[in-house]
């Protein structure tokens, strides 16, 4: 093993600039292949009529951010497992994913009885009651999913611990192109299934979602991928295990919440500004969205790399591989950002009618945008990969901590000021946000060259690395 105080050498670290890319390229494309999934939705329930695609969009937003949020929670099995793999420990990687898999199937208990009642809620903020009725459809069919969307968060962040991802890649191409099938069957009652019209697209979904969950479990079952006496655990050992998967999974959740929040109220205060900067701000937050999945997967796989690190006790390369992940996440969104700033227009007519009348403005305001998401791609990929690395070495909050701070401390005031009070409007708003994108990474990148130090320095990791074995 290399010392764990001398950083590792120039084939170590082409090794080790290998094994990001290895791991991030398939879980970018997976990434964006569920994207593609939540296109395909749209797609049919638009041809369904205007009022179904305003309410399934309306219920799948909802649902889809109380799931991501609760994904958070078990999204803390990354390190603890890299780490167990990088001590060799089996004993803590099962007892962890035994754990991440009740908490995940705990979770999705109030997630379920939420969206039953989702026609009230949404009557009480100011839905018009047809569009809630539609929407309580959607979600009645959407919901027998969610257990199954929350194991997939398990085994998927199973499989990335142990640096096994290409498989999901296989499984979500399938598993998009059986939920395009089933949706468009389903909704319009083809190949003899029947007509359930837009309940049909939530039966579709979380068709889709068991079939690719049990199509993992069984690959890892097959592939003896899962770790040793995994079913022999007693409760004392999965009750420690779900103690260190909230206690590093509460803060992801948390940062989850702040992102969230943030974007729903960036849209609720673009809408101020009218339909045409709304529009302008929604296709650039889907392009954005789109080139985000890179660097998200750079930083699971930052994640992974710097926890293996630490858990073999090698403090050194775990701080490399933090900053090799982050200089390839940036260095991807500079590449990203001036092909972005090359091809605005072209972008823009992807997603508006040539013969809209209002294409031009909405082009001309999303010019002003792209301009801004230069910078705000920057910021965002470095803040992700920085929080990525962060992970590896279990500290979560302060990923919480700095995203409260850049995200709605300086973020959303610097930006609704910008906008209001220098009346710089959209690009004002935009502003804003770029620079609590900036002050987050800033503090994370920070937060990560000092820990790593320390580690270094003091050899805290020999103590703290993982949690001990039952």
């Amino acid at each position: 093993m290399t010392d764990s105080r001398t950083a590792p050498g120039g084939r170590g670290r082409r090794a080790e600039f290998q094994k990001i890319l290895s791991l991030a390229a398939p879980l970018a494309a997976a990434q964006i292949a569920q994207m593609v999934m939540n296109l395909t939705d749209s797609i049919v329930m638009g041809r369904i009529d205007v009022d179904s695609l305003a309410a399934g969009s309306l219920g799948g937003n909802v649902s889809f951010m109380m799931i991501v949020v609760a994904q958070g929670l078990v999204m803390s099995i990354q390190p603890l497992i890299a780490q167990a793999r990088g001590a060799g420990d089996g004993t803590v990687a099962g007892r962890t994913l035994a754990a991440g898999t009740l908490i995940a199937l705990l979770a999705s208990i109030p997630m379920i009885i939420c969206l039953q009642d989702i026609d009230r809620i949404l009557i009480a903020i100011g839905e018009p009651d047809h569009i809630a009725r539609l929407t309580l459809t959607y979600e009645l069919a959407f919901v027998w999913g969610i257990p199954a969307a929350m194991l997939l968060a398990v085994i998927r962040n199973y499989l990335i611990s142990i640096e096994r991802p290409r498989v999901t890649v296989a499984v979500t191409s399938i598993a998009c192109v059986l939920n395009g099938f089933l949706a468009w069957s389903l909704v319009f009652g083809h190949f003899g299934l029947p007509a359930l019209g837009l309940a049909g697209s939530g039966y579709a979904t979380a068709l889709a979602w068991w079939g690719s969950a049990l199509a993992l479990i069984g690959y890892s079952w097959y592939a003896e991928l899962l770790p040793p006496g995994l079913f022999r655990l007693r409760w004392r050992e999965i009750r420690q295990g779900m103690e260190q998967v909230m206690k590093i999974g509460w803060p992801i959740a948390g940062i989850l919440v702040v992102e969230v929040s943030l974007f729903a109220g960036s849209s609720l205060l673009m809408g101020y500004f009218g339909a045409t900067a709304l529009a302008a701000h929604q296709i650039c937050l889907g392009v954005v969205s789109l080139v985000f999945m890179v660097p998200l997967a750079i930083g699971q796989a930052a994640t992974v790399r710097v926890g293996f690190h630490i858990g073999a006790g090698a403090p050194a390369e775990a701080r490399s591989a933090g900053f090799m992940a982050l200089g390839i996440g940036v260095g991807f969104m500079v590449f990203s950002a001036t092909a972005l700033m090359l091809f605005v227009e072209p972008v823009f007519s992807l997603y508006l009618d040539a013969n809209d009348p209002q294409r031009d403005a909405v082009i001309a305001i999303g010019t002003q945008l792209i301009l801004v998401a230069v910078a705000f791609q920057l910021f965002d990929g470095a803040q992700v990969v920085a929080s990525g690395a962060l992970r590896g070495l279990k500290d979560t909050r302060a990923a919480m901590i700095a995203g409260i701070v850049g995200y709605w401390g300086l973020g959303m005031p610097l930006g609704a000021g910008l906008a209001f009070g220098l009346h710089l409007g959209p690009v004002g708003l935009w502003w804003g946000f770029a620079g609590g994108l900036g002050a987050t990474a800033i503090l994370l990148t920070l937060r990560f060259r000092r820990r790593s130090a320390q580690l270094i320095a003091t050899g805290e990791h020999c103590q703290d690395a993982l949690p001990q074995s039952a």
